[in-house]
């Protein structure tokens, strides 16, 4: 653990620290709730970048999707049951 006064927390041009940012990196955080193998919906805000057709007219949307960095607010546990 970095000490709440080391010079990265320095709020720049100030004598002061920023103790929110050490909090962020510092505080004890709760493992995580989902394993390697787990199946969930992601429930995440994108932008439908294409919209097509399927062979069948079915229309189709293509997303903008990162993939990376997705939190545990975006996920929700799949249910034995499938739709």
């Amino acid at each position: 653990m970095k000490s709440w006064n080391d010079e990265r927390y320095r709020i720049p041009g100030t004598n002061c620290f920023s103790l929110s940012k050490w909090s962020r990196e510092n505080e004890p955080k709760l493992p995580p709730n989902y394993k390697v193998g787990d199946e969930v919906i992601l429930t995440s805000e994108t932008t439908i970048v294409q919209v097509y057709e399927d062979c069948d007219g079915t229309p189709l949307y293509q997303v903008d999707c990162n993939g990376y960095g997705i939190s545990e607010q975006q996920l929700i546990a799949l249910k034995e049951e499938r739709w």
